[in-house]
């Protein structure tokens, strides 16, 4: 078993856990439930981690949480509507001031 990712936050843990678990690899969360220590016990212990429970699924896992976190170019990349101008980021497939598509 092999620790792969820690924060603060534990809802980024489970979003994080939830796509491995949809690649089919093993998981689990420790120190979900902590947080009522802090202030007890030094803070970066209490922070929530993701384990790969079969270390030969560490690479991959690693891989795809770094795909995650790094998009392409492409998908952070900004587009201009030729309607109004309007500049928007990737996620938008139409402009949000005229409607007109990308």
């Amino acid at each position: 078993m092999k620790k792969i990712f820690v924060s603060q936050s534990l809802i980024e843990v489970e979003t994080l856990k939830e796509i491995l678990e949809q690649a089919g690899i093993l998981n689990t969360i420790k120190n979900q439930n902590t947080s009522m220590l802090a202030g007890e016990v030094p803070f970066a212990e209490v922070f929530p981690e993701l384990w790969i429970i079969d270390d030969a699924d560490y690479d991959y896992a690693k891989k795809l949480l770094d795909d995650w976190g790094n998009p392409t170019p492409s998908e952070k990349s900004e587009w201009t509507c030729a309607g109004c101008k309007e500049t928007h980021n990737s996620a938008f497939t139409s402009c949000w001031n005229c409607g007109q598509d990308r």
